[in-house]
């Protein structure tokens, strides 16, 4: 007893400081505030938060959390499926949560529907039913397969639920239901805009997965390391800004797009190194220089393609080459600003916005033909992150502004601030992350990655079947793995110089193939077999102070496009 005292004495003097005059040093408690989940106000959604808060979304949507937490969602109780992550504001909505055009309209449709079979007829509230705040292991195992990247998945789930067809939302009354709870909503507080700030660095990204007939591949594991390293990535350009009315955009910017047939033709071209490509103004052509002369020899489209560019109908090509990368600084001024987020705005809360299906006509001259486009857009400031980032539908209707067929796109941009002109931000995994999985049985198996300072572990349990029967939670034991060993297959970015545990918004965000044989190590630009290609499609929105604390999802594909295994949802826990 007397030691106890002793050491509880003891704490208690650390605790409060040394002497008995008041300059004892309290550490202030970070303010909790009340935001909303908004696509009408979303009552009955749990979530929790990275400082330890939890709970259920009221009538009103609200929640409660810390002013720098990172706020994550769930659709089934606190077991449930992890929607959506963000950092803390006055006002998330399925864009902010989910990241991702398609993430956001199937999160959308999959709250309204369940509204319209269980919730009142109220369009002020979206209600989870109870059978979703606290669900039974049955209601937990329809949600196995669940993924808001496939609305075929959310509409069997609602049919498993038994929402009547008839009381399933479509994509247009999704994005118009939304346009009305929130479109003209403002939100966010009236600070000045950040990136408009003399002397700042903006770094901008562009992702494009999808379009409505290809999944976008962006890094290719199966080139030789020369061409890989030459074309992975997307859209990259850095600007300087130079006044509200000013922005430069700065050397070794690039926006030089490779994509679909193009790109095989480009491939085919560059990948004999005393090839090059062309691309020539006057007239508009743009081919090979197979002798070294510096003349076009064959142009686009007349390559006989390389058979290792040829990928599968479900996939193709947008990269980037760095060969391509500006060579001088170009000032941009305020006629081409004009309506170009995130610089012709003096409000921070102006970067928040939402339109659906908007039309207008895209010709660059009154004498050119007409080129209609119809968009959906999300804009979003993210003040922990200090992300600025735009989701778009874009749809291509040429000449007939109302053209059944359209060529579709889904994108986002992120831009954001840097140090200096040449300096990145990473998300750091060193840590532990969690994933979560729902078996045949309705039991969750979860397991762990433990990313150290050379190495990462995987332990904890995954589903697991004897014989074909239902999977319930197995041990999966414990495995190592380096950084280099992960940097070979799917979790591409890994292992690099310098930053072996780290990623940028970019390589978080590709669809990677690569080559994954049984008990082979595979050497990158030979050959492989047809059954041992992969794709992965990563997608992160970044949230928290270190961009850390997002959802990481995986989906893993074969050479089909068809999802191999089901999709994974990781996150930092510590």
């Amino acid at each position: 007893m007397k030691k106890v005292s002793i050491l509880a004495a003891a704490i208690a003097v650390a605790l409060t400081g040394c002497g008995s005059d008041s300059s004892s040093v309290t550490t202030p408690t970070e303010t909790s505030t009340t935001n909303k989940f908004i696509d009408a106000a979303v009552e009955g959604i749990y979530y929790n938060t990275s400082s330890g808060l939890n709970g259920v979304t009221n009538s009103e949507g609200e929640f409660t959390a810390k002013t720098s937490d990172t706020v994550t969602f769930f659709i089934g109780g606190e077991n449930g499926l992890k929607v959506g992550a963000a950092s803390n504001r006055d006002v998330l909505t399925p864009f902010e949560a989910a990241g991702k055009y398609a993430r956001a309209l199937n999160l959308a449709i999959l709250l309204q529907s369940l509204d319209n079979q269980f919730g009142s007829t109220s369009d002020e509230v979206l209600t989870i039913p109870d059978m979703l705040r606290e669900p039974d292991a049955a209601t937990l195992a329809k949600m196995k397969d669940l993924s808001l990247d496939d609305r075929s998945s959310v509409i069997d789930f609602l049919d498993a639920m038994d929402v009547d067809a008839a009381n399933i939302t479509s994509e247009e009354q999704a994005l118009t239901h939304m346009e009305n709870a929130f479109g003209s909503m403002e939100r966010g507080d009236d600070s000045a805009n950040p990136f408009i700030t003399a002397g700042k660095f903006v770094r901008y990204i562009d992702v494009t997965q999808n379009s409505n007939a290809f999944i976008y591949v962006h890094a290719d594991k199966l080139m030789e390391e020369e061409m890989f390293k030459r074309t992975r990535g997307m859209t990259e350009m850095t600007f300087k800004v130079n006044s509200a009315e000013s922005v430069t955009t700065l050397a070794g910017s690039n926006d030089y797009s490779l994509t679909e047939d193009f790109a095989v033709q480009y491939l085919t071209c560059v990948a004999d190194s005393a090839h090059q490509w062309i691309d020539e103004k006057e007239p508009k052509k743009r081919g090979c220089d197979i002798d070294g002369d510096n003349q076009i020899d064959l142009e686009n489209g007349d390559l006989n393609p390389d058979s290792a560019f040829v990928l599968n109908s479900a996939f193709a090509y947008k990269l980037r080459d760095l060969a391509k990368s500006a060579t001088a600084d170009e000032e941009i001024t305020a006629e081409d600003i004009e309506g170009w987020k995130p610089f012709d705005v003096q409000k921070a809360s102006d970067l928040n916005h939402y339109t659906a299906n908007n039309i207008w006509d895209d010709k660059d001259k009154e004498s050119d033909p007409s080129n209609w486009i119809r968009d959906t857009t999300s804009g979003s400031f993210d003040p922990v992150t200090g992300i600025y980032s735009e989701i778009v539908k874009k749809e291509t209707l040429g000449s007939d502004a109302n053209n059944p067929l359209p060529r579709v796109t889904e994108r986002v941009a992120y831009y954001y601030e840097i140090p200096t002109k040449d300096s990145e931000r990473y998300v750091d995994f060193t840590g532990t992350w969690e994933t979560k999985e729902y078996c045949d049985n309705g039991e969750v198996a979860v397991s762990t990655m433990v990313f150290g300072a050379t190495k990462v572990t995987t332990s904890g349990s995954e589903c697991d079947s004897e014989n074909g029967g239902q999977s319930s939670p197995e041990d999966m034991g414990q495995f190592d793995a380096t950084y280099a060993e992960l940097g070979a297959i799917d979790y591409w970015w890994f292992g690099q110089t310098g930053r072996a545990s780290k990623a940028t918004l970019t390589e978080l965000n590709t669809v990677v193939r690569f080559c994954d044989p049984d008990g082979d190590n595979y050497v990158a630009g030979s050959p492989c077999d047809s059954n041992d290609e992969y794709f992965v499609k990563w997608e992160y929105q970044p949230a928290g102070t270190n961009w850390d604390e997002g959802l990481l999802i995986r989906r893993k594909m074969d050479n089909t496009g068809n999802t191999d295994g089901r999709v994974s949802i990781m996150q930092k826990i510590n």
